[in-house]
């Protein structure tokens, strides 16, 4: 169960999680024997699941994004395994399973539109069990 100082915790590290251990005592007004404890409890317990980068996008050759919905058509495989070929994909950096009208949600980053429509059109549908798909182009992200 995680009380209030590992709650504080976890939003300091979403806020920057290579902040250094000594920085973050400090800041929650904690020692740091107890934040680096708190934080291995945490790995150990895969509440942390790992430390990542988010990269801009535009920086590094992906300035492009979208979002693709995706129907699944049952036939050969199942939706699982359609999802993992799905997200296989070179250019998906996150795909979902989904209830509502459609089935599945990826986001994608590419260089271009057109290496969007590549994705889609070539590689997507391409895939056994994805049935009709939906792309809603990414003009500008408020909160990531």
């Amino acid at each position: 169960m995680l009380d209030r100082k590992d709650l504080a915790l976890i939003n300091v590290l979403r806020e920057n999680a290579r902040m250094p251990v000594s920085a973050i005592a400090k800041k929650l007004g904690i020692g740091r024997a107890t934040v680096k404890q708190r934080m291995e409890k945490l790995e150990k317990e895969h509440v942390v699941k790992r430390y990542t980068v988010e990269l801009d996008a535009g920086k590094v050759g992906s300035g492009y994004a979208a979002f693709v919905l995706i129907a699944f058509m049952p036939g050969l495989a199942s939706q699982r395994e359609v999802a993992k070929r799905v997200s296989a994909v070179k250019g998906i950096s996150e795909l979902h399973v989904i209830s509502g009208a459609w089935d599945m949600i990826a986001r994608v980053h590419a260089s271009s539109t057109e290496e969007i429509g590549s994705i889609v059109v070539d590689q997507l549908r391409s895939i056994d069990g994805v049935g009709r798909t939906e792309t809603c182009s990414i003009f500008t992200t408020v909160k990531g």
